[in-house]
């Protein structure tokens, strides 16, 4: 049995498979900013719905983002604390890669109907006109790389300009103004697309067969960026 953990937006999510791949159970928190309380009776709740000990898993899977500073740091923590308790191989599978491969049933459907090779853009929300982004075919093979960007007209616009693009995010907000600000016929966009442990669980099959695992001393995920914190405001006091 393999354990996914997807914690890289505000939500989080627990899947567990068994090593040919099957999906056995899949838990979703749509709370934000719940993953510190809830994430280990998400875990609790999968095992415990699957009749699952922890002495049965093999492996832990874990969404390594791109993708939210405390979320990320949440999910990888759990999923070295399990690890290294019960002895058991790490897995972490890009966030942006596995929740382009919830998309790639619905692109091969686009290129069946258009007779075009669709690829896949996730637009995860960093904060302003920022996104976590990169660019995958149907196959999931990377087109461009895990980045963040601020999104303008001319964003994409190499891509765009030989294929068309099924853009797919995280804040229907967020998607709308890019939307707006890309402008071009060949981008198609999708709402309320959320990443989820299912797909990080069915790349995670595919490392756990090839012993493509991480190293638990050193292993972090990709935030992204840098992480920044707003100095608290001092009062003012005056002094005669």
């Amino acid at each position: 049995m393999i354990l996914s953990i997807e914690s890289s937006v505000h939500i989080c999510s627990v899947a567990l498979h068994d090593t040919e791949g099957n999906l056995l159970a899949l838990h979703e928190l749509h709370q934000q900013r719940k993953q510190a309380e809830r994430l280990t009776i998400l875990i609790e709740t999968v095992l415990k719905a699957t009749q699952t000990s922890f002495s049965d898993l093999k492996a832990i899977a874990v969404g390594s983002g791109a993708g939210s500073y405390t979320g990320l740091r949440i999910g990888v923590s759990t999923a070295k604390g399990l690890c290294t308790g019960l002895d058991i191989p790490l897995i972490g599978v890009p966030s942006l890669q596995a929740w382009a491969a919830s998309m790639t049933s619905f692109a091969i459907g686009l290129n069946h109907q258009d007779n075009t090779n669709f690829l896949l853009c996730p637009l995860m929300d960093a904060r302003r006109m920022e996104v976590f982004t990169a660019i995958f075919d149907a196959k999931l093979n990377y087109i461009l790389n895990d980045r963040a960007l601020i999104i303008d007209s001319m964003s994409f616009e190499k891509e765009l300009a030989t294929n068309k693009i099924l853009f797919f995010g995280d804040n229907e907000a967020k998607l709308e103004k890019c939307k707006a600000v890309i402008n071009n016929p060949n981008a198609i966009f999708v709402a309320n697309k959320l990443p989820s442990a299912k797909e990080i669980g069915q790349l995670a099959i595919q490392k756990f067969n090839k012993q493509d695992f991480e190293d638990l001393a050193y292993f972090e995920p990709n935030y992204g960026k840098e992480f920044y914190t707003t100095a608290k405001k001092l009062p003012v006091t005056n002094y005669q």
